[in-house]
């Protein structure tokens, strides 16, 4: 009775793991793009599932653009232009395997056109409420700074440019907060051992608040800019937009 009882509870579970194990083959180029997949007796034996089970996973591979069933081939590797890496799933799982800085470049590249938008609007539309997160991320950004816990202040860091996204009043820019925090953990894997310091970037944080209080949307929009030029310093990358040697 007990087992029968546990097997609703583990079914989410070693779907989840299937599907992270498949996803993890493709993004670390075990299984190339073009390539073709085992074939399903193989799945099932090899994570002793049923085949609708391999086959759910299979689906939500296809629906994070990695695979695609082909008649008569099978389940083909799609090429890695359509893969949707700001899916939460696979920023996350990326982040297990050697941090991409091609990846996170163009990841800073596009917070770099999103997020000075972002502080403009919040400038223009935000009210204290919408203000209020900002500034308590802040805060906990200097507590850590002071602490040297930069774990934490990493965490509250990813809390502030989701809270900017929120406060933009812009409901495109909304829907990316939890893209964008994804996305800054990743890039924290590769530029914290690369930072001056972590915290150093702290007084930066808080012109972009200041500026936003005082309606100043053009002020905001060039702060938050400098922001991120920084975080492109600690990545090391050189005038030419790329990565310098």
């Amino acid at each position: 009775m007990l087992e029968e009882a546990a097997k609703p509870l583990l079914k989410p579970r070693v779907h989840r793991q299937v599907v992270k194990s498949l996803a993890m083959r493709i993004l670390g180029n075990q299984l190339a793009p073009g390539s073709v997949m085992p074939p399903e007796p193989d799945l099932c034996l090899e994570f002793n599932i049923s085949r609708s089970a391999v086959r759910e996973a299979i689906k939500v591979l296809g629906s994070k653009g990695l695979v695609t069933t082909r008649p008569r081939i099978g389940t083909v590797v799609q090429p890695r232009e359509n893969w949707n890496l700001l899916d939460p799933d696979l920023l996350g799982w990326s982040m297990e395997l050697q941090p991409s800085a091609e990846l996170v470049l163009s990841l800073i590249e596009a917070r770099q056109v999103i997020e000075p938008a972002a502080a403009r609007f919040a400038a223009l539309r935000a009210t204290a409420i919408d203000i209020a997160p900002l500034e308590e991320a802040f805060g906990r950004m200097s507590r850590f700074k002071v602490s040297q816990d930069f774990e934490a202040f990493n965490k509250a860091d990813i809390e502030f440019h989701t809270a900017l996204l929120r406060a933009s009043g812009n409901i495109v820019f909304q829907q990316l907060s939890n893209t964008i925090g994804a996305a800054l953990a990743y890039s924290f894997r590769l530029t914290i051992s690369r930072a001056r310091e972590p915290g150093a970037s702290l007084s930066n944080h808080g012109e972009v608040i200041d500026r936003i209080r005082m309606r100043d949307s053009e002020g905001a929009y060039a702060s938050m800019a400098h922001l991120l030029n920084i975080a492109i310093i600690d990545l090391g990358i050189g005038k030419a937009g790329s990565p310098s040697r």
